[in-house]
């Protein structure tokens, strides 16, 4: 039986992580607090005080008269002013009347009493400044370093969550976990199982159904063909006979393009397709919709253009726009252009209800008109989806203008 080792929530990772970043701080704090600037700038001017008086010793026992430069003073025990009489031999800082530093020492039992000006030292008011200002520096380099490195830590079972979920790497990490992580990696797992499942039975349903249908349609196809053969060319049942032959057709590509859209998108069937036969094909099928209406098809398309996709799916797409163009426009013109890969579908007529939004085409809206063109722009744009296409749309009362870029959006 697998052990599962105990571990820390997020929270309590988190938590921990501040509390050792603050430790570490106020360590780092403490013992900077334990150098003295003043002590530190006493040990300093006292050493210089001092080996400037090795110095001045050296002369006073050769009996030379020592020189001294501008802020310093000499005094022996019988020059010495009498506020400095009462010091002893060491280091001192003198503030009255006037601020010097002292240095008292004897030679040849002789006191003598080395007076420094405060100018002289200035540099060090600057590398303590300095140095205080480097202190600081590296406490907030240190509190970033410690901050990246705990928060990698404390996020990078996150961040390889989200890379397994993006790149949809099965099993999820971090299932067997305890922790907040665990939590949310069984959430994405139960639900991309959930996913997964309801798309299988999407594609099971339409593939069952689609092949199930196309046994009966094909009956009822050959039925009404017969029938029509059959028929005298002047019966009153001669349109009805071509009309369940077409709407049987029809109801086959629609079962085949179904069929197409449940499989993924990677193993679609591509070839070159020749686009103006294509077009012409479907404008060909629009007769029966235009029968004794004042409108005229206008084409305006290359003879040899040519586009790598899935010929079914392309039929499919420009045979939905149209129709829905040749169905709703009473009167005018409906213009296809092609330029290169973009295709524009136009037509003269009242336009999109206002049930249906141009953005987002949805099926079967509460008021979309019971002809059932919101479900064939839905149909429309799931496969243009599935194709990686683009499509947009303007409407107004004055007609529609499709545009349908039939190539991978960047």
């Amino acid at each position: 039986m697998k052990s599962i080792r105990p571990q820390m929530t997020l929270k309590t990772r988190i938590t921990v992580s501040f509390v050792l970043l603050m430790v570490a701080v106020m360590a780092f704090v403490v013992a900077a607090e334990q150098l003295d600037y003043d002590d530190f700038r006493a040990y300093v001017i006292s050493q210089s005080l001092r080996d400037k008086a090795q110095k001045l010793e050296a002369d006073i026992a050769n009996g030379i008269t020592p020189h001294m430069p501008q802020g310093s003073q000499l005094h022996d025990a019988q020059t010495v002013p009498g506020a400095l009489r009462q010091y002893v031999p060491g280091y001192h800082s003198v503030k009255e009347p006037d601020v010097w530093h002292l240095l008292v020492f004897e030679l040849n039992h002789q006191r003598y009493y080395l007076l420094q000006d405060v100018a002289h030292y200035e540099y060090l008011e600057h590398v303590i400044d300095i140095y205080a200002l480097l202190v600081i520096s590296l406490c907030i380099l240190c509190a970033f370093w410690i901050g990246r490195l705990t928060a990698a830590r404390v996020i990078a079972p996150i961040t390889r969550l989200a890379d397994a979920v993006q790149s949809r790497q099965k099993p999820f990490p971090f299932q067997d976990a305890r922790d907040e992580v665990g939590v949310l990696a069984r959430a994405f797992a139960q639900h991309s199982a959930e996913l997964e499942q309801f798309l299988q039975r999407e594609r099971c349903f339409v593939g069952d159904a689609s092949h199930e249908l196309r046994t009966p349609l094909a009956i009822i196809g050959g039925a009404a063909e017969t029938i029509a053969h059959q028929l005298p060319a002047d019966s009153h049942l001669m349109a009805s006979a071509q009309r369940i032959v077409r709407a049987t057709q029809e109801m086959q590509r629609q079962l085949a393009c179904l069929l197409l859209l449940s499989r993924d998108p990677q193993t679609l069937a591509q070839a070159d397709v020749a686009l103006r036969p294509l077009i012409e094909e479907c404008m060909a099928r629009c007769h029966s919709w235009l029968a004794k209406k004042p409108v005229v098809l206008i084409l305006d398309a290359p003879q040899d253009s040519h586009l790598h996709t899935n010929a079914e799916l392309a039929r499919s797409v420009i045979w939905n726009l149209l129709r829905n163009a040749c169905q709703y426009t009473d009167q005018g013109e409906i213009r296809i252009a092609l330029q290169g890969t973009t295709l524009f579908i136009s037509d003269t007529g009242p336009g999109l209800p206002a049930s249906i939004d141009p953005q987002q085409f949805q099926r079967f809206l509460p008021s979309a008109r019971q002809s059932g063109e919101g479900l064939g722009l839905s149909i429309v744009q799931r496969i243009v989806e599935h194709l990686g296409w683009q499509m947009t749309v303007e409407s107004s009362d004055q007609g529609c203008r499709f545009t349908l870029k039939m190539h991978h959006a960047a």
